[in-house]
This record gives structure tokens, sequence and C-alpha cells, in this order.
């Protein structure tokens, strides 16, 4: 129900256009991710990552910090190397605060 003395702001030509072109733009992005996902490595990888996401938990509930923090540094370049390709991964929960020691 519109409200009463309020005007409709009605899209010109070329921004409807300039929006369509976005959201082809998107799907074309989308679609090229999900074939980029067919490749055997590419899911492979996907399952590397979800097992590194695993672990990290596991080391938090075991209190190996260490360890922890060498997960989430191996998993870093992986990351960006997939969500530069447009593969959209889960965040992942990596540990917060200073490096521990060497030793």
């Amino acid at each position: 129900m519109a409200k009463k003395g309020a005007r409709r702001i009605r899209r010109s030509p070329e921004e409807l256009i300039a929006d369509l072109k976005k959201k082809i733009e998107e799907v074309e992005q989308r679609a090229a991710a999900k074939e980029l996902k067919q490749s055997g490595s590419i899911k492979r990888t996907l399952g590397i990552v979800r097992n590194i996401d695993k672990a990290l938990e596991e080391a938090q509930e075991e209190g190996l910090t260490k360890l922890r923090h060498a997960l989430a540094e191996a998993r870093g370049p992986i990351e960006g190397f997939l969500s530069e390709r447009g593969v959209k991964l889960p965040k992942a929960r990596v540990p917060r605060g200073r490096k521990p020691k060497k030793g």
C-alpha cells in the first residue's frame, strides 16, 4: 500500500539496462565458478580446504594453538587462489592474535 503523497521514482531506460547488465555479469561469473568446480583438481582442493577447517576446529578444542596457526597459514594461499577464480569458500574460524613463539 502506497503512502499518500509519496511519489514513485521511475528509473530511466539507461539505469534499467545498466542494472540488467550487472545481473548478467553476476550470472556469468557464477556459471564460470560452477564450471570450474567440475575440475578434478578443484574438487580435491575444496576437499582439502574443508579438511583444514575441520582440523582447525579440532585443534582449537584440543588447545593446540601452534597447530591452528600452521593450518591457517596453509589455508591462506589456497583460499586466495580459489577466490581469485571466483569459487566461494566458507569463512574459516582462523586463530586471532599473535602467533606463538617458535620452539
